[in-house]
């Protein structure tokens, strides 16, 4: 099998949205002390930032939101920060219960997609540093929707003892809601020439279907993404999302995958009732990692993922979050019990 290509680059870089990594932030207080917003001190905490072109009228409605509420943020675990571009001595003024920082350059406001000069953006970040919402709407309201978020992540994140467990990565918000809708729609409209399964690509050029009769199983059938509308967009969200969090979590460089697919489980199983590995034959041995993202979590039963090796967890990741593990582990996909399940997989390796 002749290796794919590198992923191309992006032309242009797209504005700050929620699932993306946040920009890096490093900038001085009021107090001339530099903060580092993913610094190891504040880092693993939720965090709202508030950005504040000038102290308008809307923008000091939105920071009395966040004073009045102050003490259920800290509640939550989640921190407080404003940006501001204004001049210390003015941002001094609003003697604000939680750090201030200065955006003297407006460098941060353009890369967390904060542009407005009047009215204010809040940024709502992950303890992960990932975005997970920004609020540019009714000032007066910023702050209660930014507490809802954050106690919704305090309520996710209770601590609890933890047994062994595969080495797996889950990241949230791979892909948004409306992007799980389209490639649901492109699985039912699009492709639905069937070809026999096999390795490697082919000179194919629409979307086209295959059974994958895996150990015998008969309730799957995947569909390959070969249009460039859909495969486009999910390489943004890869790029963005992902592959810089595989990187951090395993020191590895994605540089390369094979061919994307959307699999779909419906109806009985079948087949030998085991898991596999997917590096093991040598055509396929330079597979790095196997990634899947439901795309309808909340539309099936069952269909989890299980790693046999370690015990019987089950992973059953939310729509849109992406799970990824080594492909030489050995992993099952368990037979869904009631509805579809749709679910984006890919196979990624760099260049060693």
């Amino acid at each position: 099998m002749a290796t794919p290509p590198s992923l191309p680059r992006p032309l242009f870089k797209a504005p700050l949205a929620a699932g993306d990594i946040a920009p890096d932030c490093l900038l001085k207080s009021l107090e001339g002390e530099p903060v580092d917003l993913n610094g190891d001190a504040v880092a693993g905490h939720a965090r709202a930032v508030i950005f504040c072109p000038k102290f308008t009228a809307a923008v000091v409605a939105a920071l009395d939101g966040f004073r009045a509420r102050r003490e259920r943020f800290a509640a939550a675990g989640a921190l407080l920060f404003a940006v501001t571009l204004e001049p210390a001595k003015a941002a001094m003024e609003q003697a604000l219960p939680f750090p201030v920082l200065l955006d003297r350059t407006g460098d941060i406001f353009r890369e967390f997609n904060a542009g407005n000069r009047d009215q204010p953006t809040t940024v709502v970040l992950r303890p992960n540093h990932h975005v997970l919402a920004l609020l540019k709407e009714t000032p007066e309201t910023q702050a209660a929707e930014a507490l809802a978020l954050v106690e919704r992540l305090a309520a996710e994140r209770r601590p609890v003892l933890m047994a062994p467990h595969p080495p797996v990565l889950v990241v949230p918000d791979v892909l948004g809601r409306t992007d799980c809708e389209r490639l649901i729609n492109v699985y039912k409209t699009r492709g639905n020439v069937f070809v026999e399964a096999r390795h490697g690509d082919d000179n194919i050029a629409t979307d086209y279907k295959t059974r994958i009769p895996e150990y015998g199983r008969g309730d799957r059938i995947d569909h390959w993404l070969v249009e460039n509308d859909m495969i486009n967009l999910v390489e943004s969200r890869l790029r963005r999302r992902l592959f810089p969090e595989i990187h951090r979590a395993y020191q590895y460089q994605v540089t390369k995958r094979e061919r994307l697919r959307i699999g779909c489980y419906e109806g009985e199983r079948g087949g030998e009732l085991h898991g596999h590995r997917d590096n093991t034959e040598a055509i396929v041995a330079y597979r790095r990692f196997a990634m899947s993202i439901n795309l309808n979590t909340e539309e099936f039963e069952g269909g989890e993922l299980r790693f046999p090796e370690f015990g019987d967890q089950r992973y059953r990741p939310e729509t849109g979050a992406a799970i990824v593990f080594s492909s030489s582990l050995l992993h099952e996909a368990m037979h869904v019990t009631a509805g579809t399940r749709y679910v984006l997989l890919a196979f990624l390796f760099g260049d060693h």
